[in-house]
Order: C-alpha cells, then sequence, then structure tokens
C-alpha cells in the first residue's frame, strides 16, 4: 500500500485552474471528506482551496461519534470481520492508539505507524521508540514474546509478552494528517516510568518531555495544546498547574484499594470543559457483579478456584476548577457521551433520537494492559458502557467471549 502522500499537477493552462474558489467551495459542499482529498490533485489552486475548505469546515464541524473497530485476533478469527478494517501489514503489529480518525501501531522494531482505516491510506513511519528508552536490540522469542536489550549494565535482557507492555502506554496525534500532513505531531506515553516524548512529522528522534508529574496516566492534544494527567491527578497544559486528588474518588481509593484497580482520563468536552474521568476495575467481580478477594475464588464444595475476571464497575466524573484549581464533582454529562480506552478520549454530543449510542453515558474498552497476557481464559473483555444516570455498567458489544486479543478500539470516522 503506498505512503500517503499527495501529487500536485500543475495544470496552469487548463481551465479548470481558472474556476473561482467561491465556486469551487460551494462544489465542495456537496462532496465527501474523501472526494474533497482527491480533487487536491487537481492543480495547486484546486489545491489551496481544498485544503482551506478542508480546515475551516473540519474546525466548525461538530465532533462525531466514534466507531468501535475489532481486529483479527490472536487465534486466528477475524475479530467479526476484522480483516476488512486492518490490511494484513499491520496484523503482527500492535495497536498503540487512536487519535483523529488514525490508527497508530507499533511495529516489531518499535518504529510507530498511522493508518486511516475510513480512508484506507497509510502515512510512512515515526521515528523508533527505541533509543529514548535505551533500546539497544529486540528479538521475537518462539512464544511470540519479546527479548528487549536495554543499556542496563545490570540485567539488560527482559522478556516482554508484548511489546506494549515495557514500551508505550498510549500514543496520540496532535492533529489529523489529511489537514496538514507536513504540520503534525505524535504524542507517547512510553517507559516504565510513563514519561511524555513528542515528534514533530519529519523529525528523525523523539523528545522527551520532561513533566515532573510522571507517571502520567492520559494525554489528549486540542487546539496546538497537549494536555496530561499525572497519577496524583495534576493536569498540564503547557504548565504545569498543581491540582489536587479528587476526595470522592481518593476516599473511594482509600477504603477499596484491595479490590481495585484505579485508572484516569482526561477529556475535553464540547464545551471547551477540561474534564477527568477515575474509572475503578475490580481486579476479581463475580457473576454477581461484586469484586471479592482471592481468597474467596475457593470455596469449600469446589476444589478448582472461581473464574471471576476483571471488570470495570465504577466511574467518577470531574471538571477542572481552574481557578480554585480543584475537580468539580458531575452529576450529570447532559447530551454528552465519554469514549475512553486505548484511543485519544473524547467528548461527543448525542441526538435524544441516536438508537446507537445512549446520552450521560460513558463508553469504554479494555486497556488494562498489565493484566491482558495474565490469564488464557480473559483478557480484552473489559468493555461496557457506563451510565452517570443509573449508575450501572451494561454491555454493548453482546459476544460471550471473554479473550478478545487485541482488544477493540475507538476510532473517529472522517470530519464529515
Amino acid at each position: 500500500m503506498a505512503c500517503f502522500k499527495r501529487k500536485i499537477c500543475n495544470f496552469t493552462s487548463s481551465k479548470w485552474a481558472e474556476i473561482p474558489s467561491e465556486i469551487l467551495d460551494s462544489i465542495f459542499e456537496h462532496l465527501s471528506f474523501p472526494d474533497v482529498l482527491v480533487s487536491e490533485s487537481v492543480c495547486s489552486h484546486w489545491f489551496q482551496t481544498a485544503k482551506s475548505f478542508i480546515s475551516f469546515k473540519s474546525q466548525n464541524q461538530p465532533p462525531q461519534a466514534p466507531a468501535l473497530k475489532l481486529f483479527p485476533q490472536e487465534d486466528g478469527t477475524d475479530g467479526n470481520g476484522a480483516s476488512e478494517i486492518v490490511p494484513e501489514e499491520f496484523t503482527e503489529n500492535c495497536c498503540i492508539g487512536s487519535s483523529h480518525g488514525w490508527l497508530i501501531f507499533l511495529d516489531e522494531r518499535a518504529f510507530p505507524l498511522l493508518f486511516n482505516p475510513s480512508l484506507r491510506i497509510r502515512h510512512a513511519q515515526l521515528p523508533c521508540i527505541g533509543p529514548l528508552l535505551g533500546v539497544l536490540d529486540i528479538e521475537k522469542s518462539q512464544e511470540n514474546g519479546y527479548y528487549i536489550t536495554y543499556d542496563y549494565q545490570k540485567n539488560p535482557i527482559r522478556y516482554m509478552n508484548n511489546l506494549r507492555e515495557s514500551l508505550i502506554h498510549k500514543a496520540i496525534l496532535s492533529s489529523d494528517p489529511c489537514l496538514n500532513i507536513n504540520n503534525f505531531g505524535a504524542v507517547v506515553i512510553c517507559g516504565h516510568k510513563k514519561k511524555i516524548a513528542y515528534c514533530q512529522n519529519g523529525d528523525n528522534s523523539w523528545t522527551d518531555l520532561d513533566g515532573k508529574h510522571q507517571p502520567y496516566e492520559d494525554i489528549i492534544c486540542s487546539r496546538n495544546q497537549l494536555y496530561a494527567i499525572g497519577s496524583n491527578a495534576s493536569p498540564i497544559k503547557t504548565m504545569e498547574v498543581e491540582v489536587s486528588y479528587p476526595e470522592k474518588s481518593g476516599q473511594f481509593w482509600g477504603e477499596f484499594r484491595d479490590l481495585y484497580n484505579a485508572r484516569l482520563y482526561l477529556v475535553q468536552s464540547t464545551k471547551g470543559d477540561t474534564m477527568l474521568a477515575a474509572r475503578f476495575v475490580g481486579e476479581l467481580v463475580n457473576a454477581d457483579d461484586e469484586p471479592v478477594h482471592e481468597h474467596d475464588l475457593l470455596t469449600e464444595e469446589d476444589t478448582h478456584p472461581l473464574v471471576c475476571p476483571y471488570k470495570t464497575l465504577v466511574f467518577h466524573v470531574y471538571k477542572l476548577d481552574l481557578g480554585q484549581k480543584s475537580w468539580v464533582e458531575v452529576g450529570s454529562l447532559g447530551d454528552e457521551s465519554l469514549f475512553l480506552g486505548a484511543n485519544q478520549s473524547t467528548s461527543v454530543s448525542i441526538s435524544s433520537s441516536s438508537t446507537i449510542y445512549k446520552q450521560n453515558s460513558i463508553y469504554f474498552t479494555d486497556d488494562y494492559w498489565d493484566r491482558m497476557d495474565e490469564d488464557y481464559l480473559y483478557a480484552g473483555h473489559d468493555m461496557g458502557v457506563f451510565s452517570l444516570e443509573n449508575r450501572n455498567v451494561e454491555s454493548f458489544l453482546h459476544t460471550h467471549q471473554l479473550k478478545i486479543l487485541p482488544p477493540p478500539c475507538w476510532v473517529n470516522p472522517s470530519p464529515w
């Protein structure tokens, strides 16, 4: 598959080049986003007009609800038609993020790759992430794991089940490459310290953004600004902002930390508010959706322990009060819903007539990477929708499978 590049045909003598921009804009209004992209190749005049049209319309277009993308499974199944979504060249790579309609993969040499499933185009790889993390060599084992050699003096070789486990925890893009192929960047949370690194398209290496709130939990890019959230719930937006951990979530975590794992997501609402979603995943959850301790798995009647996979049970949502430097709890999202997981966290306004998504809800996929390879019976299964009105979790992908690897991922559609 060819890389994502545009060839400009300079037909200066053609009548096509003499069509006024205003008429071209009226034509573009009736075309799909992919068709407008194709029209850029007519001539330099069309290219500039189409580029301006796409930029203006994208900025004034409300965000659309993402689609759930499934991948070919490790057991050889196609993930309910996923083979039609991801080209074969990506099936051996792990997906490390989704942003602005692009899936971000990591190949076996630690090079990130970009693929747009809606437009069926890919972008040439970004710089290797290995040197930033002190990786000297990566060798795939016969067990499909990886031997990673670091520049450590002691114990330089480590075995990992997957590259995501040790190299990249999340990756996003600063903007859509379709809007400006020469002016977009990528941001990653990487390494065991979960630090942040950045590279601009065309760079030969990554830049370590030495933030003081690592390990970082989540990152988003909006209006050319990078937002990040540390594990202490302190957000950054160009400058560091000290904000205490939300009191309600702190109390919950303090009381039940032996039963739950806590995860934080940073989201910008459609109104421009900075939001925080705290997700609490029960480490061992029984058939009644109750978190249990490990010693509860073995009953007197049964010598075999119960199978109790991890499962998300609770969400808390907050809005940042920058003046007070505090998180204020949000009881309702109104007509908005959040989409969380391996993707760039997204907030979308949902129509009351929608038959696919519900308002005032949180749709989430499984991103508990530390436990993905823990059990042969389950992984990638922790997906659902949390209602802020009813405070309960329901399934939205009706499947009886508990082993879904790689896990599904949210992907934004084309701008229109």
